[in-house]
């Protein structure tokens, strides 16, 4: 009888020891993992700036800039937009100079770091259209946008340790649908914030959902209103 218990008792342990081995090259396969996907991300984030300076409040904007740098602080620039959309400018020319006043606005106190700011407006028949105040003036620019092109306009000025590092303008055309007074109403009824928050009073995000845009061209980053790719690409070449 003792032995049949030892052997049971020697049982248990072997399968015991077996499980425990299992979970140590699991947990340790799991960590592999873990420290394979931070190398990745290492090496996908940009490593040549210790901090960037976002001038800007967009959380769109900054959630696009962590995936490439490690310490990005979001300081709120300090001019006023709407004086310098004037239609004797370009559009390039206006919503590049926005994007410059933004920076150099904050660096006063940021010489030594990177100063990244970034604007967009949106162009139809010739006016400029900024970000509504009130839900009605959102329904207003929204039926003057229905069934016509408008374009977005997206700018970035970089400035690193108090000189002139990058800029860059894109352009995208997109069409509006020919939607009804009713459906317009509706849609901001739904995305109160959206439509007072985005030059456009829409999130392309949304548009799999409400189907309103067509994107004539133009790529993703420049209708976000934050075209970076290229200083990324900018950055890594100089690593």
């Amino acid at each position: 009888m003792m032995k049949i218990v030892e052997k049971q008792t020697r049982i248990v342990c072997i399968i015991m020891l077996k499980k425990l081995s299992q979970n140590t090259h699991v947990d340790k396969s799991e960590k592999k993992k873990e420290k394979k996907m931070g190398e990745r991300k290492k090496k996908k984030q940009c490593t040549k700036f210790a901090r960037v300076i976002l001038a800007s409040e967009s959380e769109v904007r900054n959630k696009k800039l962590k995936k490439y740098f490690a310490n990005v602080q979001i300081v709120p620039h300090t001019i006023d937009e709407e004086k310098f959309k004037v239609l004797e400018k370009k559009p390039e020319e206006v919503v590049l100079e926005i994007a410059k006043e933004k920076a150099l606005s904050v660096l006063k106190d940021f010489r030594e770091e990177m100063i990244i700011a970034s604007d967009q407006i949106l162009v139809c028949e010739k006016k400029i259209w900024s970000k509504p105040k009130t839900l009605e003036a959102a329904k207003k620019k929204l039926l003057f946008l229905k069934n016509k092109v408008h374009k977005l306009y997206s700018s970035i000025y970089v400035i690193h340790k108090q000189k002139f590092y990058f800029q860059q303008v894109k352009v995208a055309s997109l069409f509006f649908e020919d939607l009804t007074q009713r459906e317009i109403e509706s849609y901001i009824k739904a995305n109160q914030k959206t439509v007072l928050t985005t030059v456009g009073s829409y999130k392309i995000e949304e548009n799999s959902k409400y189907n309103f845009l067509s994107i004539l061209n133009g790529d993703i980053e420049t209708i976000l209103g934050f075209p970076i790719k290229d200083l990324v690409e900018k950055i890594k070449n100089e690593e």
